[in-house]
C-alpha cells in the first residue's frame, strides 16, 4: 500500500489536532506537516510536496479558496480535501475543485472514506483529479487579484496592480514592486496563466511586464523594442521578435 503524505491547514488548533487523530487511525496516510493559516501551508507545501492537502476553507486573513489557488503552483500533483463547519460548501467543494471534502465536526467513518478514495486513485486517475482542481479554480482566479510571493522568509499578498515586471532567472522567479523583489512559488508559465487578462504580459522568454507600468518604449536593432518600466529601478526588458506585434498593438503603436 502506497503511503500519502498529509498536510493539514486550518487556523484552529482544536480542528488540526481533531483531524490529525482521526488520520493517525487510518492505514495508508500520514500528517508530515501542518499550518495555521494560508501563507504558513504555502511555506510548509513548499518543503514538505503533500500528496494531500486537508484544507479548511473559512480561514482569517488568506481564505481556504486563495490558498488552493497558490497552492497548484507550489503542489501541482497534490490533492485538495476541503474541510468545512457548512453544508453549503459540501456541494460547492467540488465545483472549486476538491476530490473531496469534510464537514466539521468530523467523524471517524468520513474521514476513512475519504483516505479509501484517495488510496484508491490510479495514477492516470490522480492525473485527471489534480486537472479537474486546475479548471475548477480557474473559473475563480479572476476574482482574487492577489499574488502571494515570499519576501524576508515571509509569505506576503500584493497586489497585481502594484507588480512592475517578473522574470526568471536560475530557473527561479523574481516579482518586482515599487517596494522591492520577492519570489514567486512556481514558474514562469504558471504566472503567465494566472494573469491572464491583466496588464501583465509575456513580453520575452524570461520576463512578464506590467504594461500599465511601462514610460518609455526604445526601439533597437533590426526592428527590436525595449520596454523602459516605472519604478526605482527604472528596468529596461526586452520585447521578443515573437511579441512585438501584439505589444505594438496592445501600446498602440504603429
Amino acid at each position: 500500500m502506497t503511503v500519502l503524505e498529509a498536510l493539514i491547514v486550518d487556523d484552529e488548533l482544536p480542528a488540526r489536532d481533531e483531524l490529525k487523530f482521526l488520520l493517525s487511525r487510518q492505514a495508508g496516510i500520514v500528517v508530515t506537516a501542518e499550518a495555521d493559516s494560508g501563507p504558513a501551508a504555502l511555506v510548509l507545501a513548499a518543503e514538505h510536496q503533500p500528496d494531500v492537502v486537508f484544507l479548511d476553507v473559512e480561514m482569517r486573513g488568506m481564505s481556504g479558496v486563495e490558498t488552493a489557488l497558490t497552492l497548484r503552483a507550489v503542489v501541482p500533483d497534490a490533492l485538495i480535501v476541503f474541510a468545512t463547519a457548512y453544508d453549503d460548501y459540501a456541494v460547492k467543494a467540488f465545483e472549486i475543485g476538491a476530490v473531496d471534502y469534510l464537514l466539521k465536526p468530523f467523524e471517524e467513518e468520513r474521514v476513512a472514506a475519504a483516505v479509501e478514495r484517495l488510496q484508491k486513485y490510479r495514477a492516470d486517475e490522480w492525473a485527471a483529479a489534480t486537472q479537474r482542481v486546475d479548471q475548477a479554480l480557474a473559473a475563480i482566479r479572476a476574482h482574487i487579484q492577489k499574488l502571494a510571493v515570499e519576501r524576508n522568509g515571509k509569505i506576503v499578498m500584493i497586489d497585481y496592480r502594484d507588480i512592475l515586471y517578473a522574470f526568471m532567472q536560475a530557473g527561479a522567479v523574481t516579482v518586482v514592486t515599487g517596494e522591492g523583489k520577492a519570489v514567486y512559488p512556481g514558474t514562469l508559465s504558471d504566472l503567465q496563466e494566472r494573469l491572464q487578462a491583466t496588464s501583465l504580459v509575456r513580453v520575452h522568454k524570461s520576463y512578464i511586464v506590467n504594461l500599465d507600468k511601462v514610460v518609455e518604449v526604445i526601439p533597437w536593432f533590426k526592428g527590436t523594442y525595449w520596454l523602459r518600466v516605472g519604478g526605482p529601478d527604472g528596468a529596461e526588458i526586452p520585447v521578443s521578435k515573437g511579441q512585438i506585434k501584439e505589444i505594438k498593438e496592445i501600446l498602440g503603436l504603429k
